[in-house]
């Protein structure tokens, strides 16, 4: 990988997709074990932006920063980052508490200047700021409690897409960079959260009574005892997971993958990485961005679950 011009000096300025960016401490390394820079970052999402820009277009993102590197301390950030740029976008929603101002990506710059600020995680909502009430995608989240680990996430995964076909519901997985698999669903925009999240666990709770000794929907972690956890609450207004092809603060880089049902079959947490990123994507079939062109319904699950049909337009 090819780190931008200026790698070795403290700060930079450089000029992605017309707009003019200041870089600043190029060389601080972000993987110590790879020894991975904010420079090889920041090249990473100029690289993949064409694949990952149409996954945040119009989404409020929440960033996870890791200035200092993934072995030291992190934040997680809602409101857009000050100073910034005038042409970094950002929306503001309204919250219980307060209103904030979330980023918006819709630049190849605008993901440069995220990993200058070494914001390694980009967490996207699964609603849009046009239509903030109403999500797009539903996301499963499964969380192996070890000792199982990513083979049980897999194994899991396949249980949950031949539950979502009996359904008539299509599914697409996507490694979540760490030992987890998101199985997401693109759906019609006239769904509320409370619909969406209710469905992801009406899943889970079902999985967890077929396979009760592999699968749980039990959310404290000390009565999991080494099950996948299917996690619904990321469905919830304002909840996330992290995006695709974000890269994650572990060891060796990986970044979280959209993928084809047969590539889950073999597919490992770790092939996908921000150091190999030449290797894959030239040529990289986006499976999850071919579904969300083609959002199903969830009107006949809804339909059998008595309170949730609620007002659909």
């Amino acid at each position: 990988m090819s780190p931008p011009a200026g790698q070795g000096a403290p700060a930079g300025r450089v000029r992605v997709d017309g707009r003019e960016l200041r870089l600043t401490h190029l060389d601080r390394v972000l993987w110590p074990r790879e020894g991975l820079t904010k420079a090889h970052l920041i090249d990473y999402f100029v690289r993949v932006a064409p694949l990952m820009l149409p996954h945040l277009e119009g989404r409020p993102l929440v960033l996870t920063r890791y200035p200092e590197g993934i072995e030291r301390p992190s934040f997680y950030q809602k409101q857009a980052p000050w100073p910034r740029p005038a042409w970094v976008q950002t929306a503001r929603l309204a919250h219980e508490e307060r209103a904030i101002d979330y980023v918006l990506a819709d630049s190849a710059a605008t993901l440069a200047w995220l990993g200058n600020l070494a914001a390694i995680e980009i967490h996207p909502w699964m609603s849009r700021v046009d239509d903030p009430e109403h999500p797009d995608l539903v996301v499963i989240d499964l969380d192996p409690d070890p000792p199982a680990s990513f083979e049980e996430s897999r194994k899991v995964a396949f249980w949950v897409r031949q539950a979502l076909d009996r359904l008539g519901v299509p599914s697409v997985p996507k490694l979540s960079g760490a030992t987890g698999v998101h199985v997401c669903i693109p759906i019609r925009r006239r769904y509320t959260y409370e619909q969406t999240s209710r469905f992801a666990a009406t899943v889970g709770r079902a999985l967890s009574e077929v396979f009760p000794d592999r699968v749980t929907d039990e959310r404290l972690v000390r009565r999991r005892h080494g099950r996948v956890y299917v996690d619904p609450y990321q469905n919830l207004r304002g909840k996330t997971v992290v995006a695709p092809y974000s890269p994650r603060p572990l060891p060796g880089a990986p970044v979280s993958m959209p993928l084809t049902w047969d590539e889950l079959e073999t597919a490992q947490p770790r092939a996908f990485t921000i150091a190999n990123v030449t290797q894959w994507l030239p040529g990289r079939r986006d499976p999850l961005l071919e579904a969300l062109g083609r959002p199903c319904s969830l009107d006949a699950f809804l339909e059998r679950v008595p309170g949730l049909q609620g007002t659909r337009t």
